[in-house]
């Protein structure tokens, strides 16, 4: 009699399913994750907050898998990752926000992608922790380059005057979503342009960030 090999594992150990990061087919734990995984995944120290930014956080450093699972999620491959890495956001009690702004797109950007990954990020937060999302109290106003493989000063040059945010900013408390910070240098031009509309403080929350010390090659 011919015995088939995953039947046999998944009535003895469960079902297989494909982990998150890595893409392998185990049994995973309540997390979505391979065991492999669950043992390399490293979350993200308190990074320090850049000027002008009142506060930032990130949930999982940007190494091992977790690159290519932004991507995949940036990209539409697997909507269902910006779940995932929702749960590893954390936004602290004491920054009191009122609403959450996801970084935008320029127009032509989001028209060719169709799709912007920090906003779905701020939809998850926002069922978390009961914040409302407002995509227009920020808008991009300038077509600019990819930042990735900038240095940090060639992006903060990129994008200079390139945000723009709506008078409502003002007198708000307002946390900015992104999927990664590398230099933060998107997330401060970001909070300049809503500080300089008023905004009363602005924080950010990113699913990960650049391990310190690393280039800004990504």
């Amino acid at each position: 009699m011919r015995i088939d090999r995953r039947a046999l594992h998944e009535l003895l150990f469960g079902s297989l399913h494909r982990c998150c990061l890595c893409q392998k087919e185990e049994v995973l734990g309540p997390e979505g994750l391979c065991s492999a995984c669950r043992k390399s995944l490293r979350l993200c120290p308190a990074p320090a907050s850049p000027f002008p930014l009142d506060g930032l956080t990130a949930g999982l450093l940007y190494e091992g898998e977790v690159p290519g699972a932004i991507s995949r999620f940036k990209n539409r491959e697997q909507l269902y990752l910006g779940g995932f890495f929702s749960q590893y956001m954390r936004l602290p009690s004491h920054w009191r926000g009122e609403v959450l702004v996801p970084v935008p797109l320029h127009p032509l950007k989001a028209l060719s992608r169709g799709y912007n990954q920090s906003r779905e990020l701020a939809l998850y937060l926002s069922s978390a922790y009961g914040l409302p999302v407002c995509p227009a109290l920020l808008k991009k106003t300038r077509l600019t380059r990819a930042q990735k493989g900038l240095s940090a000063e060639e992006r903060q040059k990129n994008l200079e005057n390139a945000f723009m945010a709506a008078p409502e900013a003002a007198g708000r408390r307002i946390i900015l979503v992104d999927d990664v910070c590398t230099t933060g240098a998107t997330l401060c031009a970001c909070a300049a342009a809503l500080k300089k509309a008023g905004a009363a403080r602005v924080y950010a929350a990113a699913a990960a960030c650049v391990p310190y010390g690393e280039d800004a090659s990504v």
